[in-house]
């Protein structure tokens, strides 16, 4: 074994002088970018790049470029920059509003061929242009941080569901499955979540409000946590349900016609309510009204996804899964006439639990 010690140290050393290594003083590393369609051939990107000074907080600077093809615009910005602009800590990738509705996949595909750049990228649509949003004061954490956080909250607690560069690629490719990102919004001062945007195999057709977000994603992905404020029949009391868990199951009925039943097993607790006292009668109301909401308001978005012909679900893919005789080749075509009966289970398990 100690004849083996000089040579395990050598081949160390070999493998190191191997690796192309990367001073942080000596590139500008891009954490953020935004791309905006300008023109009816044209597209402008705007790179977020992090300086970093001695016992100060990193800032961020703007680098502007725009072309034709999302691939020269980096080697543009090239150009500009004193130093190499470097991708592998790019964290997140904004859409402006008029490029999504014209379609992203080409922007998502050059993304996904650059080896330096995370599958966990996360993606989002703006509201009007990229550029506007970036151009936003985020204090000392900086445009990466910000923004990275903002989504990962809402993905982990409460009613956004997860996304990014794989999952968005998963979905792209899958014949029984459509993508959908964030919409981030710039109001005042102010960057925050403004739904969620929808899209068909190339270009965001459709958007989901804020106000409908956790209905999607009891349909969509397991939830952790969320809040949603109801009514309580009979009375002109309200109560606000916190969902700490949430599964679905989605059976295939029948093929012809096409039918399958989605049953949600939803589990929360009643942390606010506005009467005098919270009663067992007053928490069997809230299990049946929030019972009733989820069936409706889950019914309504799935017309809506009929409507529009797509499937950020992933029904096909379910129905696929369960018989060998479903032909998912013309499935876009199908789900209009797709039957869909929702079966919502509640439990308010506690209640006046603050977190």
């Amino acid at each position: 074994m100690k004849k083996m010690f000089p040579l395990i140290i050598l081949v160390v050393l070999f493998l190191t002088g191997c690796v192309e290594q990367e001073i942080i003083d000596d590139v500008n590393l891009v954490t953020v970018t935004g791309f905006d369609k300008i023109e009816k051939d044209k597209i402008r990107g705007t790179a977020i790049i992090n300086t970093y000074l001695k016992d100060q907080p990193v800032q961020d600077y703007q680098l502007v470029e725009s072309s034709e093809l999302s691939r020269d615009i980096l080697s543009d910005m090239q150009k500009k920059s004193p130093d190499p602009l470097v991708l592998g800590k790019l964290q997140v990738v904004l859409f402006g509003e008029a490029l999504s509705r014209s379609g992203i996949t080409d922007l998502v595909d050059t993304l996904q061929r650059d080896a330096s750049i995370s599958e966990r990228l996360l993606l989002a649509v703006t509201r009007d242009e990229a550029k506007s949003v970036l151009e936003a004061d985020f204090g000392t954490q900086g445009a990466s941080r910000f923004l990275s956080s903002l989504i990962l909250h809402n993905n982990l607690h409460r009613d956004l569901p997860k996304s990014n560069l794989h999952l968005f690629l998963y979905q792209y490719y899958s014949k029984g499955q459509d993508p959908f990102l964030p919409i981030l919004s710039k109001k005042g001062k102010d960057v925050l979540i403004d739904g969620l945007a929808l899209f068909d195999d190339v270009k965001l057709v459709g958007e989901i409000s804020n106000e409908k977000l956790l209905f999607f994603k009891i349909l969509a992905d397991q939830y952790s946590k969320g809040s949603y404020t109801l009514n309580i029949p009979d009375s002109k009391e309200k109560a606000g349900i916190r969902s700490i868990s949430s599964s679905r199951k989605l059976n295939l009925i029948s093929l012809n016609p096409l039918k399958v039943e989605i049953s949600a097993h939803v589990e929360g607790y009643i942390n606010e309510y506005t009467g005098r006292k919270i009663t067992q009668e007053v928490i069997k109301k809230a299990e049946k009204a929030f019972k009733d909401e989820i069936e409706k308001e889950s019914l309504a978005l799935i017309d809506k996804f009929k409507e529009l012909q797509i499937d950020p679900l992933g029904i096909g893919d379910d129905i696929r899964s369960q018989s060998r005789d479903f032909d998912i080749s013309n499935w876009r075509e199908e789900i209009k006439d797709l039957n869909v009966d929702v079966k919502a289970d509640v439990l308010i398990s506690e209640t006046g639990v603050i977190d």
